[in-house]
């Protein structure tokens, strides 16, 4: 399981997402935001339902592209 903080962009569901709160409670879950043309979306999740951002963190050699 990753641990997340606050303000980290992660993907839900294939979407992005801010975490904007985590759950002071057991079992732990993330407060989610996202923006759609409709407004504001916001959605609890658990860890493992959460993806890191790998697009940011995985370095890719894209020099002969």
């Amino acid at each position: 399981m990753s641990s997340f903080m606050i303000g980290e962009e992660v993907k839900y569901e294939g979407e992005r997402f801010v975490i904007s709160q985590a759950s002071e409670r057991l079992p732990l879950r993330y407060r989610l935001l996202s923006t759609t043309p409709e407004g504001a979306r916001m959605i609890w999740a658990s860890p493992d339902e959460l993806q890191k951002m790998s697009r940011y963190t995985t370095p890719v050699d894209d020099t002969n592209r």
